[in-house]
Formats: structure tokens, C-alpha cells, sequence
């Protein structure tokens, strides 16, 4: 056990030790005090230099320095008037074995500590868990696996936060990882990118063990094993549209009107068929959107079709919606592969899914039933455009407004947390903080964040890739973690798998 320092002054909102000569803390570590009854785990939010002599003396004597007009330092390496004093933010106050959030301060003097494994004891790993990272002391990673309990976490919604390159696609197959490793949750994922299942050579969830058990994967050209992407549009609900494109109250009444009328045929009649009681402009303009939107054409006979393979006014694929929504319920991850496809397109097959799972799951609720289903989450990288001003005109709104009832819940991976409105990102009960250089977007979160973040400002702008802050509703204290990359955790589970055992 090596001491770092000793506390010489603080209070109950934060403490300050006297760093020991060599030991160079950073921002961010974790450091331990033990005391006689009480263990106190506390996080390292500021360094200054400490100095115990006149101001102008210390000037005179850098001048002599760079100057070169005293080659002899005045002030030797090991002179007690020259420190630095560590800034401790309190975490956590373990006592009894039991540990809370801190109601009281250590004695003076107390001696501080680099935190070890042994010390994060107290942190037990859940039974439905979701593997996060490992714990991080400043730049130092612990040999302790993080998990958070998935069915808290995803019921009560996440959001994973952070600038581009900074590691959240990563986070998130590693989550999704460990999730296929017991199958207790049901994900649907719209892969804008196409780097979640893992094509040709690249490592993905496709190369899970369990991927043949867990895992579905819609695509317009899908590999052996995986299900081709067809839509009926006779399965799309005007509610589907709603929030994920614009429109005027003038569109969305004469969508009720086309839909109230024909039943299941409403997109279909409304792109030949004219109504007396809609005006023409509303129409041309209603037409000209959907038909963007699902690549809808109209022959020399006037019977529209759809120019895309994906969606149809037939019966292909009618079953689509239907079968995902089922393979959620059975705990499956499902990937839809939107990367060629619009993103528009890709969110309304989306909520036309969540739509489905959402009314079964009110129907569980009725039934008395809920308890013995799975939680089932959805993953929005859009989350910004579909949390957004629309957000309470689609299925996603009402899923962080109501879906913790119903055992529904966001996963929203974001670079502009600020565009979220207060609303929802404080119903987000877990916020996984990765590195933000843009003050704006820090604040947003910290200002909304379960625990007082407010002296994380700059160890958040500072966070390399991979590392981030869980702050949740669920921990008593912010955790600091590092997420190791994906690749290194799929080839290492294939290392193992290839093990043979005479």
C-alpha cells in the first residue's frame, strides 16, 4: 500500500490532501481514505501547486532560471514548502460493510491511498448484467469488469453520448455482446452503417457463439441463414410516418382521412385516388413525400408500385413486422441493415416494429401478464432527430414518456445531446458520458445527470476514446470505465472457443 498524500483541509462537499513528491495524481483517479471506522472512495477533480513562500520570490527565482543568471536552484527537489494540493471529490463512504453515499468526513491528517480492485468490492455483479467496461482510475484501467443489471438500465432508458470517434458504436456492440450471452432481452438495432453483424471478414455480432440462437439480420442481400428485407405496405400505420417526416396538420388529416377509408389500402389509394374533400395542393405535396419515401411509381395505367425491392403494395412481407415483433418477445437482437436504404425509411420500419411490440406489451399489461416477458430495447444512433422537437408525434416519444410501464426502453446514441429535449433526457435514467470537447454538450448532460456532476467539466472534455462516465440512477456514484475495443473481445472469445480439451 503506498500513501499518496494526507488530507489537510476540506469539508463535506469536497476534501484537499497534500500530494506526496512523486506520487502525480491526474484528474480523475480514484484514491482511497482509510480511516478508523470508515473506508472513503473519492475522485481527483482539481490540482493546483501549493506554496508556502512570498509570490515575489518565486517570480525572482523562475527569472534567475530561464534567464540563466543563477545556474544554482534556490529551491532543492525535496523542499516542504513547495507541493501540490489534490482537490478529493467524495463518493462513496463505506461502513459497516455497507456502503452510501458520504455523511461524514475523515479525520484530519487521514492518509490517501491509489484505489485497488479489493476496495470496489461492494460492487456485485447483477444477475441480468450487461457488461459496460472495466473500471478506470484516471488513465490507469482496473482489473474489474463493470456491469450494469440491463433489465434497470434499458427499462429506464440510456443514453451514450459523445463526438464522433469517440468510441459509442464500439459501447454498444460490446453491450449487445454480452447480451447474446444469455438472451434475456429482446434489441432492435437500424444499422445505418452496416457494422454491427460483421460483413465478409469483419468482426461482428455474427461471430458471437450464440449468434445462430439470438441473433436476426434483415438485409436486402442477406448472407446464408439471414432473412431478406420485405415490407408490405399494407402493414405501415400512419402513426409509423409521424415524427420521422415532416408534415403539415393539413397532410397528417388527409392521411386520417385515406386511412379511416380504406382500411390496410390507405397508401395505396391515396397515391391514384383523389378525394373531393382534400385539396389538391395537400395531395400533391402528401404524394410527393410518401412517394419519396417508399420509391412509389406510377405505371402507364395509373396503379402505383414501388420501385424499391423492399416495400410492396402485395402480401410480400406482411408477416415482416409481425415476425420481428415476435422474435424481440423471444429475446432476439434483429439488425436492419439501413445502409441501403434512406435513414427515413429505415426509422418508419423501425416504428412500425415498436408500434407492434408496444401494443402487445399494453395488452400483457391488461392481462396481468407483463411480469413474464422480456424487456425489450431499441437502439436510435438518429436519437437527436427522432427525440427532437417532433419527438411526442412518434412511437419513440412515447416510449420514453411511458415505455418503463411496459417494459420498453431507449438505448439513444447521440453526439447532440442538447437538441433532446429536458423532458426526456431526464426520464434517462443511466447517461454514459464519453469525451466532448463542444461546453454546451457537457452541460447539457451534466445538468441532467442522476449524480452531481458538476465537477466533471473538464475530465469529461478530457476523456480519451473508450472511456466515459456511467452516471445512473442505479449506482451511488458516477463510474469511471474504459470499454475495450470490440475486435480484441470477439477474437479472444474465439481463442477460447477453439481451446481443445483431450
Amino acid at each position: 500500500m503506498t500513501i499518496v498524500g494526507s488530507i489537510v483541509e476540506g469539508n463535506s462537499k469536497y476534501l484537499i490532501m497534500r500530494e506526496r513528491k512523486g506520487a502525480d495524481l491526474e484528474l480523475g483517479e480514484l484514491v482511497v481514505i482509510d480511516d478508523e471506522k470508515r473506508k472513503y472512495i473519492c475522485m481527483v477533480y482539481n490540482i493546483e501547486y501549493g506554496v508556502l513562500l512570498e509570490q515575489g520570490r518565486l517570480y525572482t527565482s523562475a527569472g534567475t532560471i530561464i534567464e540563466k543568471t543563477n545556474p544554482k536552484l534556490e529551491f532543492p527537489n525535496d523542499d516542504l514548502r513547495i507541493f501540490r494540493k489534490i482537490y478529493l471529490k467524495p463518493l462513496i463512504e463505506i461502513h459497516n460493510g455497507k456502503y452510501r453515499s458520504p455523511i461524514s468526513i475523515p479525520k484530519l491528517f487521514s492518509n490517501v491511498r491509489r484505489v485497488e480492485k479489493e476496495d470496489l468490492s461492494f460492487i456485485k455483479e447483477p444477475d441480468t448484467k450487461v457488461f459496460l467496461g472495466k473500471i478506470r482510475s484516471g488513465g490507469r484501467i482496473l482489473d474489474f469488469d463493470y456491469y450494469m443489471n440491463g433489465e434497470e438500465m434499458i427499462s429506464h432508458h440510456t443514453i451514450i453520448a459523445a463526438q464522433t470517434g469517440r468510441g459509442k458504436s464500439n459501447l454498444v456492440k460490446v453491450m449487445l455482446w454480452e447480451i447474446m450471452n444469455h438472451g434475456k432481452f429482446g434489441i432492435l438495432l437500424l444499422d445505418i452503417h452496416n457494422e454491427y453483424f460483421g460483413i465478409g471478414n469483419n468482426k461482428g455480432l455474427k461471430d458471437h457463439p450464440n449468434a445462430d440462437r439470438y441473433l436476426l439480420y434483415y438485409s436486402k442481400t442477406p448472407p446464408p441463414g439471414h432473412k431478406k428485407l420485405k415490407v408490405s405496405l399494407t402493414t405501415i400505420d400512419p402513426e409509423d410516418l409521424f415524427g420521422i417526416i415532416e408534415l403539415t396538420e393539413a397532410q397528417r388529416e388527409a392521411i386520417s382521412v385515406y386511412r379511416r377509408q380504406y382500411k390496410e389500402e390507405w397508401i395505396k389509394e391515396l397515391m391514384c385516388k383523389d378525394l373531393s374533400n382534400i385539396a389538391q395542393s395537400t395531395l400533391r405535396s402528401l404524394r410527393r413525400k410518401i412517394g419519396n419515401l417508399f420509391r412509389i411509381r406510377i405505371s402507364d395505367s395509373g396503379e402505383p408500385y414501388c420501385e424499391d425491392e423492399i416495400f410492396n403494395f402485395e402480401k410480400i412481407g406482411e408477416k415482416t413486422i409481425f415476425d420481428i415483433a415476435n422474435a424481440l418477445e423471444n429475446g432476439k437482437i434483429v439488425i436492419i441493415d439501413g445502409s441501403s436504404i434512406p435513414d427515413e425509411t429505415g426509422l418508419v420500419i423501425m416504428s412500425a416494429i415498436m408500434r407492434e411490440v408496444f401494443r402487445r406489451y399494453e395488452n400483457y399489461k391488461d392481462q396481468g401478464i407483463l411480469k413474464d416477458k422480456l424487456q425489450i430495447g431499441v437502439v436510435l444512433e438518429e436519437a437527436p432527430r427522432i427525440l427532437g422537437e417532433l419527438y411526442d408525434k412518434n412511437i419513440f416519444g412515447r416510449i420514453a414518456r411511458e415505455g418503463r410501464k411496459f417494459k420498453i426502453g431507449l438505448i439513444a446514441v447521440t453526439q447532440m445531446a442538447s437538441v433532446i429535449p429536458d423532458e426526456i433526457l431526464a426520464n434517462i435514467g443511466t447517461k454514459i458520458i464519453m469525451g466532448n470537447e463542444m461546453k454546451k454538450e457537457r452541460l447539457k448532460l451534466i445538468e441532467n445527470s442522476p449524480q452531481d456532476l458538476s465537477d466533471y467539466d473538464y475530465i469529461i472534455a478530457g476523456l480519451e476514446k473508450g472511456e466515459s462516465i456511467v452516471s445512473s440512477i442505479f449506482t451511488k456514484f458516477p463510474v469511471p470505465i474504459y470499454t475495450p475495443l470490440f475486435d480484441d473481445i470477439a477474437k479472444s472469445e474465439k481463442e477460447k472457443s477453439e481451446i481443445v480439451v483431450f
